[in-house]
């Protein structure tokens, strides 16, 4: 038998009315046309007169209620209801009992039953009231939703498992059943909120004091209180009181107003505010404390009556909440008034906002120096201390004499900086900033400092304070008034040891001057020198001594040294360009033109300027760029367009900046200064890599800057020769300092480390090769600079010898000595010494008889029997001292009288021809002579003749050789030698007599040892 079918209107009622709802707002499942017998789901409701149960109709025929209390069985309590029956209450429950419920539906044979429901039937049975009421309670802290109370409160049917209930402009939709008292939380699907034009879905929390419903399916009585959350992802609770046609009153409670604001409030001071709390409700709220959130802080509690409000605030009934503002600080301040009470919101809050003002202090403000003037700077504020500022106060203090000076605020945040060119010793400052409230406290008093450097600026106009100068923060001070000066500046240089400063005047007639300038005061100008041409690129040598600049021949740029002093310039040489010097001074870095392409080059600082050097790189510099070298020489910088640029193999070149670079000069070593064609200046940083931006200096813009230059005390080391010996000498001058200045000196690249110095700083034993004599000064402050010089050592002495005498042996009195030597510097003096040998007897100690003496040629007394060995060396005149030379030896004879007559047969004889007026001869054969001698090599002193005889030699026992003494004439003393013994002979010389009835006259014998 097929089912009866329902109508489609039917059941889309009854699905409607029992649509899904999850628990314990129980789902009902949809069904179809022609769906089989389906499980109904039921759900139970309470009513005024027992418990009701509901449920989706199915294709039943029929059904059933089955209730079970406790332990018993499951026993039917309705009659048969018909298919379109979709719900009934059971009337017959007592209050107070638990149940549990199920619908059996049947079709045909078929049956199915619903899952189990329990519930409960209240204790009372809920009165109907007149109550209506739907209130909204919301935590301050937004625009939407807001408080709001009606009591005009309908209900909808139930939809879609949810019913509406509606007051005013808020609606709130909840599930369609609520299966009595109790606590239920409820997620965003099932529940909605609306007001004004906005709705949210949220989770909630539903307390419910009393619910019941008709037979037909409407709500009969409703008391509730619901707490919304996470409304569109806001954290502000809401709490919303449900009555409908209840007999519950509800709590309600206001406070007035809602959020405060104290406005601006003097640090110090207190301001209080009173905050009317009321119960507009129909039930007393418990009202249990009230306070702010950051208790002892900035608001607090009015301590003399912090509120008057009761425990319990009766209906319609109002007490006052009192709470001070108190501002610690300047500037905005929020706290939060908290009332706890027993209204379902719990607490109502005050959002509480001051503005903490007070009297403000100037801030950034300092004292900055040049050499004559100084600058006083302080932040530009708008604001401070929580209002607007209206200006400045600048005190000055000099002589125990106070001024002040005033000075608006300005819409800039560019710092106030006041600038003064003339510093009167003594002067301070101080500086207080004013606003709405009052004069703020005096800054710390500043004492103008005394300047140890600053950069010098050439305007480019004809102005009375052309020359400026940059403290170290930017700020341009002119140079005191000088009516005199009238022409514009240009090219600009300092002196090494800082005091002055070198300077173009840029007229009809460019002249060179010179100008002393220290924190002590400001000399006369000195004309050194006129020309009709432009003068540029001015460059004063490390040495002090001399100015380099560049001029021109027609078209032609040339350089030129200028002495310091004044006089007329030399020129080094043309087809070159801007100059600067290398720390030998005497060197210059110049853009050589006479080569194609052009190249930076060294040459030197001499007429006709001979290259040196082409430095590495490909670097080309066009004539009138400005190109300059470090302190140190380590760096050569040049402009390329718009960045600075440092030569070598590997080229490094600054950041770019707003235009071309006109002017460099360097600080020290390690940082560069550059001009821009613009007037912006701009410090650099060199340490091994791309020169990188440091500062802005300078900040007022001037196209017509033409140069600048850094100037500060500085250490001269004074003209030094190109060549030095290994003992060095260098002056210093150190005299820019103040006194207690210590200087320390060093031989870069020798064993002489950094050690206390004075002028002459000295060091000796230096080997041969290139070193750097560095200079530092080390002041108080540490501010002292550090001088650098090259210089090329010759250690090495002349090579000397000995040219004369000749001979090895000779009978004269006297020797002749000359001497020569070679060195590359020249040979300044010698010295000559020798040492002597008797006939038997080793070499005494060295005789120097000459000592630096400038002759080449001595003679020398000789003593007879002797071997004289002479040496000599020669000091160059860097003062090397060379090697001494290897010895020349020579010997003169001993008389015939100091030979012993080892047989007979010999005479003595005289005559004025004979060696030392005396001989000894003998015409017989066999006869000898003898002597004890130590030597290798001999000379026997013999008259020679046509009718003279011959005379053997012997060494000891050794045969020698027999010398003969024939000759076709006759001469006396002669010096016959004797063969050279390879090894010393000690021991009896015998001269035997080797002829018969020939005459043999000996005469002396001369012994040598080498």
């Amino acid at each position: 038998m097929r089912r009866v079918r329902r109508t489609p209107l039917f059941r889309a009622a009854l699905a409607t009315a029992l649509a899904a709802v999850t628990i314990p707002f129980i789902a009902h499942a949809a069904f179809g046309e022609e769906a089989a017998l389906t499980t109904p789901t039921a759900q139970v409701f309470p009513t005024r007169t027992g418990l009701g149960v509901t449920w989706n109709a199915v294709d039943a025929t029929s059904y059933r209620v089955e209730r079970k209390e406790g332990s018993a069985d499951w026993a039917a309590v309705s009659e048969p209801l018909s298919a379109t029956t979709a719900s009934w209450v059971d009337d017959t429950i007592t209050p107070g009992t638990t149940a549990s419920y199920r619908v059996v539906a049947t079709a045909d044979t078929e049956t199915t039953t619903s899952t189990p429901v329990t519930a409960t039937r209240a204790e009372q049975t809920p009165a109907v009231g007149a109550i209506d009421r739907l209130a909204l309670d919301v935590d301050p802290g937004g625009t939407w939703p807001h408080d709001e109370s009606s009591d005009a409160l309908t209900v909808s049917a139930p939809s879609g498992g949810s019913r509406t209930l509606s007051a005013g402009s808020m609606k709130v939709r909840l599930p369609a059943f609520i299966t009595g008292p109790g606590n239920f939380s409820l997620s965003p699907s099932e529940l909605e909120f609306s007001q004004d034009d906005q709705s949210c879905t949220a989770s909630g929390y539903l307390s419910v004091t009393a619910v019941a419903y008709t037979a037909a399916l409407e709500l009969d009585t409703l008391a509730a209180s619901l707490r919304m959350y996470d409304c569109n992802n806001s954290q502000v609770v809401r709490a919303i009181d449900l009555r409908y046609h209840s007999t519950f009153g509800y709590q309600a409670l206001s406070v007035t107003p809602e959020q405060y604001d104290y406005g601006k409030v003097k640090y110090g001071v207190i301001a209080d505010a009173s905050f009317v709390v009321k119960n507009t409700g129909t039930d007393p709220v418990q009202v249990t404390g009230a306070d702010v959130t950051h208790v002892g802080t900035t608001y607090r509690m009015n301590p003399d009556a912090p509120h008057d409000c009761p425990r319990s605030l009766a209906p319609a009934a109002t007490c006052t909440v009192s709470v001070q503002f108190l501002p610690g600080s300047t500037g905005p301040d929020s706290d939060t008034l908290t009332i706890s009470d027993s209204t379902s919101l719990g607490r109502h809050t005050v959002a509480l906002t001051g503005y903490g003002i007070s009297v403000a202090a100037a801030q950034n403000v300092a004292v900055r120096s040049t050499y004559n003037g100084h600058t006083v700077s302080w932040r530009s504020q708008q604001t401070g201390g929580g209002t607007a500022v209206l200006g400045y106060n600048l005190y000055k203090y000099l002589n125990g004499a106070e001024t002040v000076q005033w000075f608006p605020v300005k819409a800039s945040t560019d710092d106030f900086v006041f600038v003064e060119p003339n510093t009167e010793p003594g002067t301070a400052y101080a500086v207080s900033l004013v606003n709405e409230v009052g004069e703020g406290p005096l800054s710390a008093r500043l004492a103008v400092p005394r300047a140890i450097d600053q950069v010098v600026i050439t305007q480019g106009e004809p102005d009375s304070r052309d020359l400026v100068a940059a403290d170290d923060f930017g700020n341009a001070v002119p140079f005191p008034a000088d009516p005199s000066s009238v022409k514009p500046k240009e090219a600009v240089t300092t002196s090494p040891d800082g005091r002055t400063l070198a300077y173009v005047t840029g007229t009809t007639e460019p002249s060179v001057w010179t100008q002393t300038v220290t924190p002590d005061g400001v000399g006369v100008p000195v004309k050194l020198w006129s020309s009709t041409t432009p003068i540029t690129h001015l460059a004063w040598s490390p040495d002090g001594t001399s100015i380099a600049f560049q001029a021109r021949e027609d078209t032609t740029p040339c350089v030129y040294l200028l002495p310091a002093t004044g006089g007329t310039p030399l020129k080094v040489a043309c087809q070159v360009s801007s100059p600067s010097w290398m720390p030998d001074a005497r060197t210059l870095v110049v853009s050589d033109h006479r080569v194609t392409p052009s190249r930076l080059a060294t040459i030197a600082a001499t007429a006709g300027g001979a290259r040196i050097s082409t430095l590495p790189g490909a670097a080309e510099v066009p004539d009138g760029r400005p190109v300059r070298a470090s302190a140190d020489g380590q760096y050569v910088a040049f402009a390329a367009g718009s960045t600075v640029r440092l030569a070598g193999t590997t080229e490094r070149k600054s950041p770019a900046l707003d235009s071309d670079v006109r002017a460099i000069a360097w600080e020290g070593s390690a940082r560069i200064l550059a001009l821009t064609a613009s007037g912006r200046l701009y410090q650099l940083a060199v340490d091994g890599g791309d020169p990188y931006l440091l500062n802005e200096l300078a900040k007022q813009r001037n196209a017509n800057r033409t140069d600048v230059t850094w100037q500060h005390p500085g250490v001269t080391i004074k003209p030094t020769p190109a060549l030095m010996g290994p003992n060095i000498s260098v002056p210093f001058d150190g005299s820019a300092y103040p006194a207690g200045t210590r200087f320390y000196c060093q031989v870069k690249g020798s064993y002489v480390s950094e050690r206390l110095c004075t002028s002459p700083f000295t060091g000796t034993e230096l080997r041969s090769g290139k070193y750097v004599v560095m200079v530092r000064a080390s002041t108080a402050d540490e501010s002292g600079a550090t001088a650098y010089r090259p210089i090329t050592v010759d250690a090495e002495g002349p090579v000397a010898r000995m040219v004369a005498p000749a001979y090895q042996s000779s009978v004269a009195a006297t020797a002749t000595l000359a001497v020569s030597a070679t060195d590359a510097q020249g040979v300044a003096s010698y010295d000559v010494r020798y040492r002597r040998a008797t006939s038997a007897g080793e070499y005494g100690a060295f005789v120097q008889p000459w000592t630096r003496t400038t002759s080449t040629s001595m003679s020398l007394a000789i003593a007879a029997g002797y071997e004289y060995c002479v040496s000599v060396r020669a000091t160059d005149k860097l003062g090397n001292v060379g090697q001494w030379s290897a010895e020349r030896c020579f010997s003169r004879p001993l008389d015939d009288r100091s030979l012993s007559l080892a047989t007979s047969g010999w005479t003595r004889a005289t005559g004025s021809t004979f060696y030392y007026g005396t001989t000894t001869q003998t015409t017989a054969y066999g006869k000898a002579l003898t002597r004890t001698v130590q030597g290798k090599r001999f000379f026997l002193v013999a008259t020679r003749c046509p009718t003279c005889g011959s005379v053997a030699v012997y060494a000891g026992n050794r045969y020698l050789t027999t010398v003969n003494l024939a000759y076709p004439t006759t001469h006396k003393q002669v010096l016959l030698g004797l063969p050279v013994q390879s090894t010393l002979f000690s021991g009896t010389l015998k001269l035997v007599s080797a002829s018969t009835g020939k005459l043999v006259q000996i005469d002396g014998l001369a012994v040598g040892r080498t």
